[in-house]
């Protein structure tokens, strides 16, 4: 079990569907994102939370110091969640790095212990089953020296990326299953994605 790991909120999408950027949305008094931060902060004990962004230029000085957390901009930005979790490994200075999608806010502390409790020595990534089957790679443990050499070398070959989850064939992957998580509590809202401004809880607004 990984005790020590940096963790990394992903809020660069572009948010087409969204309308304006959801990072910034308010969802139960906070911002998406900084609920994310709070939450990995709280339950899970990183060594460092930071913020992954597209580029420096994607928000304004305001917004980027409300986050009161590190930031980093992509290091090789066009390739939507590759290249966040790209940038999350390159900037890790731990065995294993945790990766979170701000638009997962039902995600819990219970969750990421569940998956924390799964990294050893055998596997390269740990990664939870959504209950309609697909894997959820932006919830998940990542060896960092393995799997950025393997993001580093899909890359390389952009033109045939496949989706992010496809990365789990060519690693030594734990799949958290349903079945080991549905006991914990709210574990049926765990992966509800933030895609539009319709999914937000009738009583929040974006910010």
């Amino acid at each position: 079990m990984s005790s020590i790991f940096d963790a990394f909120i992903l809020i660069g999408g572009i948010s087409s569907r969204f309308g304006s950027n959801k990072a910034f949305a308010a969802f139960d008094g906070k911002t998406l994102a900084s609920r994310a931060a709070e939450m990995v902060e709280r339950t899970a004990s990183p060594k460092t939370v930071r913020f992954v962004v597209r580029s420096e230029e994607q928000f304004d000085a305001e917004r980027l110091l409300s986050l009161g957390r590190g930031v980093v901009a992509d290091l090789k930005p066009g390739f939507g969640a590759w290249s966040g979790l790209h940038t999350a490994l390159a900037y890790s200075s731990t065995v294993w790095t945790f990766v979170l999608a701000c638009d997962l806010p039902y995600a819990s502390g219970d969750l990421i212990n569940k998956l924390a409790g799964l990294t050893d020595d055998a596997v390269d990534a740990v990664v939870p089953r959504q209950p309609d089957g697909r894997l959820q790679p932006l919830c998940a443990f990542y060896r960092r020296d393995v799997v950025l050499k393997e993001v580093e070398r899909q890359l390389a070959d952009a033109g045939r990326l496949p989706r992010l989850a496809g990365i789990t064939s060519a690693l030594n992957t734990r799949i958290l299953e349903e079945a080991e998580y549905s006991e914990l509590p709210g574990s049926e809202l765990f992966f509800v994605n933030i895609n539009s401004i319709s999914d937000l809880p009738a009583t929040i607004a974006p910010n």
